[in-house]
């Protein structure tokens, strides 16, 4: 962008941008591969599987004689029976995402998560990890979010960004989506918001850049710096 555009709101992504979930998400992944007889993967393979929801992910890991939608689904089922039981056994916030989430709420920032994790496994990561004394704030700092919902369509469809606005009160151009993938820069080309890539996630910056991205940042202390260089709201 070639001015600074003015920032009343950030959407943030989850996996790969405000928690590095790859170990667990990987594990229980590879534990279900392994039971059905399929071959597994290497840890660092799965930055490149996920993003665009959980079928999607298994289609990606599947060998192609295997994605029957019979086959896909039983890989999910197994998926999420052992997602549930691992999901926070190595998973955490990126260094520095915790004062960025600091920093925006003293710069009376409104604040939001969209996801295309399930929107029951969203909220319970939210409670986790963003709740309460972590943050040193006495609510959760997010005041609206969404996960994926069968009644509503995954991003980048910009749909549940745009509600997300709405229920903001905030213009989708002073929005600031911020995610580590091609479906998150997308996603705020596509709602009107201000694409900000998280290169310290699961894919390059520079592919972050060909998607399309307004600003990209290395780490979460970096956008901090940028945000402390805009003016206030």
């Amino acid at each position: 962008m070639s001015t600074k555009p003015k920032i009343k709101a950030i959407i943030f992504d989850l996996d790969g941008t405000l928690l590095n979930t790859l170990e667990d998400i990987a594990g229980a992944m590879n534990t279900s591969l392994a039971e059905l007889g399929m071959p597994t993967h290497l840890e660092d393979d799965y930055k490149g599987f996920v993003g665009s929801g959980l079928l999607e992910m298994c289609k990606r890991v599947m060998p192609s004689n295997k994605q029957s939608s019979k086959d896909i689904e039983a890989l999910g089922l197994k998926f999420w029976d052992h997602y549930d039981q691992m999901w926070f056994l190595h998973t955490k916030p990126y260094p520095g995402v915790m004062y960025l989430i600091q920093l925006s709420i003293a710069r009376k920032l409104k604040l939001a998560i969209l996801s295309n994790k399930p929107h029951y496994f969203t909220k319970k990561m939210i409670r986790h990890f963003f709740r309460g004394v972590m943050i040193k704030h006495f609510k959760n700092p997010f005041g609206v979010y969404s996960g994926e919902q069968k009644d509503k369509p995954a991003k980048p469809d910009p749909t549940v960004a745009l509600e997300l606005a709405h229920k903001l009160n905030v213009d989708p151009a002073n929005i600031a989506f911020v995610g580590d993938s091609d479906v998150d820069i997308k996603t705020a080309n596509n709602a009107g918001m201000i694409a900000v890539g998280a290169a310290w996630g699961f894919r390059s910056k520079q592919e972050l850049i060909d998607a399309g991205a307004d600003l990209v940042f290395e780490t979460p202390l970096e956008f901090v710096k940028y945000l402390e260089s805009s003016p206030s709201i």
